[in-house]
């Protein structure tokens, strides 16, 4: 049997404590990542649907027109569903043409009695004469990880907003 050195008898188990402190800190700065990547996208999401709202307006389409197009748009980040279909290009396509009355329904589109639980507002109207206006906002979005977020002192979820401002064509074109 080898001797062990006296110099070395007292760090057998150092450098796996070392390794495992290493993978922890990797992984917290991984997941960190993750989490930033979720809410860029749920600000993504939001702002290519306040983008269509704001253009249905100002191609002239109605305003409940225009909300169906942003929750549409925002189906992505919407949750599950929880009315008719599951797919979710037949479900945007029926919600286009009837609206409510389709039974498409998601877990986030309509607000809920409940504090904390997300919900996708939208807010569309004209701004002045020329122009045309939509906000998206995720409020209390889910987050990937709350234990997580704890670590990186997030006390409150996030809420993603996106403002779109747009030239009102139809207005102009109405006009001549």
């Amino acid at each position: 049997m080898k001797k062990i050195p006296q110099k070395f008898r007292y760090q057998s188990g150092s450098t796996t404590v070392e390794a495992v402190t290493a993978v922890m800190i990797l992984a917290l700065i991984l997941f960190g990542m993750l989490q930033i990547y979720h809410w860029c996208m749920m600000k993504q999401f939001c702002q290519y649907s306040a983008f269509y709202t704001a253009k249905s307006l100002s191609l002239g389409f109605q305003q409940e027109f225009a909300m169906r197009a942003a929750r549409v748009a925002a189906i992505s980040i919407a949750g599950k569903s929880v009315g008719e279909g599951d797919d979710d290009e037949e479900a945007a396509k029926s919600y286009m043409v009837y609206g409510d009355g389709s039974g498409v329904q998601y877990e986030y589109w309509h607000p809920r009695t409940a504090e904390k639980t997300p919900t996708i507002s939208v807010y569309a109207g004209l701004g002045q004469e020329e122009i045309q206006s939509a906000r998206v906002k995720m409020e209390n979005a889910p987050l990937l990880s709350p234990p997580i977020a704890k670590l990186f002192f997030i006390q409150s979820p996030p809420n993603p907003e996106a403002t779109v401002t747009m030239r009102n064509y139809s207005r102009e074109l109405l006009e001549d």
